[in-house]
């Protein structure tokens, strides 16, 4: 069967249907779907079936009671959260024909939108004055789930996301590191499993900076749960701040700690065989229409010289 990615646009319908479709792959159940729809569960199924139908394939399949998207469902609902993604942004275009002004609509993780993209932002809001902006900050899962509703039109990432599903840019390559209190009782680390006994202060879930660790933690056999201490807060500054304390530890992005470091109210512990760096990205919806203009925004935010 052609790819659902290939077929002609005439032939992609984006209407209710669609949108019961993506709806039951948010949920992967069609009560749940049906009860944010407000429409019966005969009419999701309808929905589907019409679309099975038209498509000629299955969406779904059931297997131990659980819904799972076919290889032909896959293709489909990448393929419609991309027109979705695209008819958010057309709005925005015609819109701009009456306004004079044109609108970007994106967003970025904490770490790259507060201590990366400001001066950034200032610079290309300066070189292009009748562009207004709707910026929003949040981790990497909010993020794609923007951008999945359409509701961005693109963002800058720090965590792991489906390369399959999205274009991407790298923006940098970051440093991460373990800090503390510039006289905190903790010097070099030679084994990880030291870091056990100290306090650790974590980014919540869903956030790149705590996946990073996590994974780091996973592929040499540890976990979160062989700390005697963890906790958990949505700031980077509040975090920044109980370290400052003493309170405890934690790992972030250099970049997000470099005004500190100087000051010398924090500083980085060494440990041994740890030299993790990380991609921050910028990506949107793969099959876009508006791929060259995201393209274009890319160089003239992120790789113009003001």
């Amino acid at each position: 069967m052609e790819k659902i990615t290939k077929v002609r646009k005439e032939n992609i319908m984006l209407d209710y249907r669609i949108e019961t479709f993506l709806c039951v792959c948010k949920h992967m159940n069609y009560t749940k779907a049906a009860d944010e729809l407000k429409i019966t569960q005969p009419g999701v199924s309808q929905h589907i079936k019409y679309l099975e139908n038209y498509y000629g394939d299955k969406l779904f399949f059931y297997s131990n009671k659980k819904l799972t998207l076919t290889h032909t469902g896959l293709e489909l609902r990448d393929a419609m959260i991309s027109v979705n993604n695209d008819n958010m942004h057309l709005k925005n275009v015609i819109k701009e024909r009456t306004t004079g002004n044109k609108l970007i609509k994106f967003g970025a993780t904490l770490t790259i939108g507060e201590f990366f993209l400001p001066t950034k932002i200032s610079d290309f809001l300066r070189n292009n004055p009748q562009t207004l902006i709707d910026f929003t900050i949040g981790n990497t899962k909010e993020l794609l789930d923007l951008l999945e509703d359409g509701k961005i039109d693109f963002a800058m990432v720090e965590g792991y996301f489906k390369k399959s599903g999205y274009e991407s840019r790298v923006i940098s390559n970051e440093k991460y590191v373990l800090v503390c209190a510039n006289d905190y009782p903790l010097e070099k680390v030679d084994n990880f499993k030291e870091l056990f006994m100290h306090k650790l202060l974590l980014r919540e879930e869903g956030s790149g900076t705590k996946e990073i660790l996590e994974r780091y933690l996973s592929n040499h056999g540890y976990a979160f749960s062989d700390f005697t201490s963890v906790s958990i807060i949505n700031s980077i500054h509040v975090i920044k701040q109980l370290v400052e304390s003493g309170y405890g530890i934690s790992f972030l992005y250099e970049i997000a700690v470099i005004k500190e470091l100087k000051e010398g109210k924090l500083r980085v512990v060494p440990i041994a065989e740890f030299d993790l760096y990380h991609e921050f990205n910028y990506i949107w919806r793969k099959n876009s229409a508006f791929s060259e203009f995201y393209q274009t925004i890319y160089h003239s935010l992120l790789i113009r010289k003001a």
